[in-house]
C-alpha cells in the first residue's frame, strides 16, 4: 500500500517537473503537451493536468479531445462553474450534439443546480425526440450520477416517443433488477422474448440474477405463468420450465415438461431430455416416472435403450435413498428379494434381455453386480456379473477399468488379496486408465499391503497420492499414511493385530474383528491405537445389529478415553445414531445429540446433529 503511493507521489513529482519545462520553453510541442496533461490526469494530479488542457483547448477550441481533457479535469477538481461554462462554449460550435446537452446536464447535477440539470437532459431529448440513441444517451449520464429511478422514466418515454412498446426492454430490465423489482425485470425481459423468440438462452441468462432469491424467483414464476393465461407462446413454456427447475418444484416442472412434449410433437423425447435433468438433480421418483411416461408416448427407438437404462438407474438410486434414510446404523444386508432393489435389477435384467452385446446390457451387468456387492455382499453373485461384463463389451476402456477396481473390491472382501492385487494392478499399470480409477487402484493396493502387515510398503505407495490434494483420494491416502506414521514406530504389534482386525471387517467376519479389536484395546491399552479399536469394534456391533453392545462400547470410549482421544464427537453422534436409528428410543438419541453440542460445540457433527434433533421432534427445519 506504502510503496504504491510512493509510486504515484514521485510519478506527480516528475510530471510537475516536466510541466514545469514545457511552460518555460518559448513554444512548447502541442503534441507534448496533451500527453504530458493525459499522464498527469491519469496519476491524479487534476491541477496541472486541467492547466494544460486548458491552454491546448484556448489554441484550439475546435479539438475535441482537448475539450474533453480539460473538462473531466475540472469536474475532477469540482470546479463545476468553469466545465459548464466550457461545455456551453463547446455547444455553441456544435449545438446539435445530444451527447454534449446530457453531460452538461451531468455537471450541473453535480453542481447542485437540479432544475437547470433536467433542462438540460430536457433540451438533449429535444434535439430528436424519435431517436432511441438519445435516451440512451441521456440515461448513461442519469447512471453516471446514480439516479436509477430517473433514467427508468427515462427509457420509458422514449419507448413511448419512438413508437415501439418493446424498446429498451432489456435496459429496464437490468434497471429494475438493481432496484430489486423483480416483477417489473420479469415482465421486460418476457416482452423482450416475446419479441425475440430465439433469445430464450439470453434471457435466462438475465433472470438468473434473480432466481437465486426466494422473491426473484417467485416474481419470475407468477410473470411467465401470467403471461402464459393470454398467449400459447411456445418460447414462454420453455422458459417456465426452466424457472420450475430453478425452483426445484420438479411435479410442476414435469406437467411443463409433458405440455411441451404434446404440442411439439417430440413423441416423448422432450419427457426424456426432462427425466435426465431431473436424474441429474438426484431426484430418481420424478426421474422413473418421467422415464416410463417417455417411452410410452412413442419415444423414438434409438432413445428408448437410454430411457430403459436410466429407468432402472433411477429404480436402483431411490433403493439406495431409502436405505440411507430409513435404515439401522449398518444394517445388515438384505436379501436380493428386498423390494428396494428387486425392481431396479429386473429392469437392468431387462435391458440385458433386450439389448445383448451391447454397451447397455454392459452396464447394466456392471449395475447388478455392484448393487450384489454393496447392498448384499453378495461376493460371488457379483463376481459372476462383473465377468459377463467383459463378454457383453471388449475388455478396453473406463467401463472395463471400473470392473477391475470392483473385482478388486469383491475379491479382497473374500479375503483373496492376492487375486485382489492383480486386478488392481491391471488398472494402477494402465496408460489409458483415468487419473481417479489409477488413484484408486493405487490406494487399493496400499490398504492390501497394510491388511498384510507391510506398513512401509503401504505408506511408500501412498506417498504419491498425497501430492496432488485435489484428487479424490488424496484425503484418504493422508488419513492413512497419517495413521500408519503414528503407529508404526510406537506400537507396532497392536498395528498388525489392528490391520488384521480391520482386513477381517472388510470380509464382513464381524464377530471374529469385533473380538479382534477389543483384543488390541485390552493387552495394548497404552496405546494409541486403543481407543481407534474400542470405536470400530463400537461400531461393527452396530453393523451387526448388536445395538446394546455398540451402546457400551461408545460409553466406554466416551468415558475412559475423555482426557486424551480424538474420536470423543463422533463416539458421541454415533451413540446418538444408534438410539435413534437402532433401538427407536427418541428420547435417549435427542440427548446424545444434545449432549455433543453441549460437549463439543465445535465438532464438524454439530451441524447434523441439529438437524437431527429437529426432526425427531417433529420441528420444521
Amino acid at each position: 500500500m506504502k510503496k504504491g503511493v510512493h509510486a504515484r507521489r514521485w510519478t506527480v513529482a516528475v510530471l510537475a517537473c516536466l510541466v514545469a519545462g514545457v511552460l518555460r520553453a518559448q513554444a512548447p510541442d502541442a503534441a507534448t503537451k496533451y500527453r504530458l496533461a493525459q499522464g498527469l490526469e491519469l496519476a491524479g494530479d487534476y491541477e496541472h493536468a486541467a492547466q494544460l488542457f486548458g491552454e491546448l483547448f484556448a489554441r484550439d477550441s475546435s479539438n475535441v479531445l482537448y475539450f474533453d481533457g480539460l473538462q473531466r479535469s475540472l469536474v475532477q477538481l469540482k470546479q463545476y462553474d468553469k466545465a459548464v461554462a466550457v461545455i456551453e462554449r463547446r455547444l455553441a460550435r456544435v449545438p446539435g450534439d445530444v451527447g454534449l446537452r446530457a453531460t452538461l446536464g451531468g455537471v450541473l447535477y453535480k453542481a447542485g443546480r437540479e432544475q437547470a440539470a433536467d433542462t438540460a437532459w430536457q433540451a438533449a431529448i429535444a434535439v430528436a425526440p424519435a431517436n432511441q440513441n438519445v435516451y440512451r444517451a441521456v440515461a448513461t449520464v442519469l447512471l453516471d450520477n446514480r439516479l436509477l429511478d430517473r433514467a427508468i422514466d427515462v427509457y420509458r418515454h422514449g419507448r413511448e416517443a419512438c413508437g415501439d412498446p418493446n424498446l429498451f426492454s432489456v435496459e429496464l430490465a437490468q434497471l429494475m433488477i438493481a432496484s430489486m423489482d423483480y416483477n417489473g425485470a420479469s415482465g421486460e425481459l418476457i416482452r423482450w422474448l416475446r419479441a425475440n423468440p430465439a433469445q430464450l438462452g439470453f434471457v435466462e441468462n438475465r433472470l438468473s440474477a434473480i432466481t437465486a432469491r426466494p422473491e426473484g424467483l417467485a416474481a419470475a414464476i407468477a410473470a411467465t405463468r401470467g403471461a402464459l393465461q393470454n398467449s400459447d407462446d411456445a418460447s414462454l413454456e420453455e422458459l417456465l420450465l426452466w424457472l420450475e427447475l430453478e425452483g426445484k418444484d420438479f411435479e410442476a416442472a414435469f406437467d411443463i415438461a409433458r405440455k411441451i412434449d404434446a404440442r411439439t410433437g417430440e413423441h416423448g423425447a422432450g419427457v426424456y431430455s426432462f427425466a435426465e435433468h431431473v436424474y441429474r438433480e438426484k431426484n430418481y421418483a420424478i426421474a422413473a416416472r418421467a422415464y416410463q411416461e417417455a417411452m410410452n408416448n412413442g419415444l423414438p427407438a434409438a432413445k428408448v435403450v437410454e430411457a430403459k437404462y436410466g429407468y432402472a438407474s433411477a429404480l436402483m438410486q431411490l433403493g439406495i435413498v431409502s436405505d440411507t434414510l430409513h435404515g439401522s446404523p449398518g444394517a445388515l444386508p438384505a436379501s436380493e428379494t428386498n423390494p428396494l432393489y428387486s425392481g431396479a435389477i429386473a429392469a437392468f435384467q431387462k435391458v440385458i434381455d433386450e439389448y445383448p452385446r451391447s454397451e447397455y446390457s454392459a452396464k447394466s451387468y456392471y449395475q447388478i453386480g455392484t448393487m450384489q456387492f454393496q447392498r448384499f455382499f453378495d461376493c460371488d453373485g457379483a463376481l459372476a456379473s462383473f465377468r459377463h461384463v467383459a463378454e457383453e463389451v471388449a475388455g478396453t476402456g473406463p467401463l472395463h477399468y471400473e470392473v477391475c477396481l470392483r473385482m478388486g473390491d469383491v475379491l479382497a472382501a473374500k479375503g483373496d488379496s492376492a487375486h485382489a492385487a492383480a486386478q488392481y494392478a491391471v488398472v494402477a499399470g494402465a496408460p489409458d486408465a483415468t487419473p481417479d480409477q489409477s488413484d484408486e487402484a493405487n490406494f487399493r493396493l496400499a490398504e492390501l499391503d497394510y491388511f498384510g502387515g507391510k506398513f512401509q510398503n503401504a505408506a511408500n505407495r501412498l506417498q504419491s497420492l498425497t501430492l496432488n490434494l485435489q484428487a479424490d483420494y488424496a484425503n484418504d491416502a493422508i488419513g492413512l499414511r497419517d495413521f500408519l506414521q503414528e503407529n508404526m514406530a510406537g506400537a507396532p504389534e497392536a498395528l498388525t493385530e489392528f490391520a488384521r482386525a480391520d482386513f477381517l471387517a472388510r470380509q464382513h467376519r464381524f464377530t471374529e474383528a469385533i473380538a479382534l479389536y477389543q483384543d488390541v484395546c485390552r493387552k495394548f491399552a497404552k496405546s494409541t491405537l486403543a481407543d481407534d479399536a474400542l470405536m470400530r469394534s463400537a461400531e461393527l456391533q452396530a453393523d451387526a445389529g448388536l445395538f446394546v453392545d455398540a451402546v457400551a462400547s461408545y460409553e466406554r470410549l466416551l468415558t475412559e478415553f475423555k482426557e486424551n482421544s480424538t474420536l470423543l464427537d463422533r463416539a458421541q453422534f454415533r451413540l446418538g445414531e444408534v438410539y435413534e436409528r437402532g433401538l427407536r428410543d427418541r428420547t435417549k438419541a435427542i440427548a446424545a445429540y444434545e449432549k455433543l453440542l453441549a460437549d463439543y460445540p465445535r465438532s464438524i457433527l454439530a451441524d447434523e446433529a441439529r438437524k437431527r434433533i429437529r426432526l425427531l421432534r417433529g420441528d420444521a427445519l
